[in-house]
């Protein structure tokens, strides 16, 4: 079904003014961030040819970036809740589309950094609500899984047009064309929330400020060390002191929260299964997906010696299997049921990871390609999926803070997965036995995936 089709569907039973313009908004955020995110990495050898900038600075582009998002989006999901998703949304775009102005028109490497943090600022508070205004806008469950795998769908879209987009803009129109196009973007999905969404059931409570202090600072100092244990290494006493101070911070940001009278995670949220399987899975899913992708990339052009562009090309597959499968077999989710489609996408992730271990020399690509692509279809299965079982299984006065934890654990894996993999082909071990390591290591999350699944989701 085409996008317009998915659009129109899902907008049965909503409570927006005109839901396919109100999904549409949402999917102009969705897409916004994700071709900022992976068209910047094309653009960064020109942005420090031109600024002459060191690689230090360069990988501040990115992790400036990535601190504040993953940092916040725990607390951006609870303020959704109290405050209205719809208003935090609507302010985030805008915020995002002013962020990336400031980018564009950065004059030295020092204020394109500190404009991609406010950046990531912003981008917390967006990417949590738009599952939480899909949970809370569509209550039947048919028009919202429809609205899901539309996001999918352009999330899948975004990933193609991302890195060939960026490329060619960042050629013929220069590097700062890439946020510059956010702008437009923005606004127009802004115009379209304001226009077309109704504001959200709000959560009554007060704002549980010293949860939000704890929460952040642990996120920030685990996320920091991961980061930084890609440069430093993990023995590294700056990495240790930030992992240890990510201990500190969960054990304290526990303890204010069971005390709390208005927490902003209650815990007893993880008692509900299959949330818990569904932040587990995300995890999981992330550590592998974005792990694999990374450590792949950094295998064909060390090992194989091709350029990024081939390892591109190579890597095009993936991304035309991703939104194949999300727009002709993600419907099967009305009919089958969750437990059935994360059992399926796992079980075809989990095949794609045994069929990768056959890498080995360049005349080997094939194995390459078909690994890759269906690793891409499992995907594409599990992870609307889970966002339907995140965000479904929890009131919806909560859905906002749902989507943030489960964003969270995403974001947590993903930057785990890149660190753990990435090392393993990067190290002091020969790379194709680190290949060989972090594909088990993917195999067994795979396998992890789909007993959780079975366990404790319901058919």
């Amino acid at each position: 079904m085409p996008i317009s089709g998915h659009l129109q569907a899902a907008a049965t039973d909503s409570h927006s003014t005109n839901p396919a313009w109100g999904l549409a908004s949402i999917c102009f955020g969705m897409f916004m961030v994700t071709v900022d995110g992976v068209a910047l990495n094309l653009a960064l050898p020109t942005i420090q040819h031109e600024f002459h900038g060191s690689v230090s600075q360069l990988e501040w582009v990115v992790t400036a970036y990535t601190l504040p998002l993953a940092s916040l989006l725990l607390t951006a999901g609870a303020l959704g809740d109290r405050w209205g998703s719809r208003r935090l949304f609507i302010g985030s775009l805008l915020a995002f589309a002013l962020t990336s102005l400031f980018c564009a028109l950065s004059p030295s490497l020092s204020w394109l950094i500190a404009a991609r943090a406010l950046q990531g600022v912003a981008a917390a508070g967006l990417l949590p609500m738009v599952l939480s205004l899909v949970a809370k806008s569509w209550p039947d469950r048919t028009a919202r899984i429809r609205a899901v795998n539309t996001l999918a769908t352009v999330g899948g879209i975004a990933m193609v047009v991302g890195p060939f987009g960026g490329g060619w803009m960042t050629q013929y129109l220069g590097w700062p064309s890439i946020f510059l196009v956010n702008v437009p973007i923005g606004l127009a999905g802004a115009w379209l929330a304001r226009r077309h969404l109704h504001e959200t059931p709000l959560r009554r409570a007060p704002i549980d400020v010293p949860g939000a202090a704890t929460g952040t600072l642990a996120l920030t100092a685990l996320i920091a060390g991961l980061i930084e244990s890609n440069t430093l290494g993990r023995t590294h006493p700056l990495v240790i002191g930030l992992v240890a101070g990510a201990i500190v911070g969960l054990a304290a940001f526990i303890r204010v929260e069971r005390r709390a009278p208005h927490p902003m995670l209650p815990l007893d949220i993880f008692r509900n299964r299959p949330f818990a399987a569904a932040v587990a899975g995300g995890f999981a899913f992330q550590f592998s997906c974005y792990g694999l992708l990374f450590m792949l990339a950094l295998f064909v052009q060390q090992a194989w010696q091709f350029t990024p562009l081939q390892a591109g090309t190579l890597l095009l597959p993936f991304a035309i299997a991703l939104i194949l499968t999300t727009m002709i077999l993600n419907p099967w989710l009305l009919k089958r049921g969750a437990r059935w489609m994360l059992w399926v996408g796992g079980s075809w992730a989990l095949l794609g990871g045994l069929v990768t271990l056959g890498i080995s020399t360049p005349s080997t690509w094939p194995a390459f390609v078909a690994g890759t692509v269906l690793i891409a279809m499992g995907t594409a299965i599990y992870s609307p999926t889970l966002n339907v079982v995140a965000t479904t299984t929890v009131e919806p006065t909560y859905a906002g803070l749902a989507s943030g934890v489960y964003n969270t654990s995403r974001q947590i894996g993903m930057a785990m997965g890149i660190a753990i993999l990435g090392s393993l082909v990067g190290g002091a071990i020969p790379i194709l036995t680190g290949l060989r390591i972090g594909l088990l290591l993917i195999i067994a999350c795979m396998i992890a995936v789909i007993i959780l699944a079975l366990r404790h989701v319901k058919a």
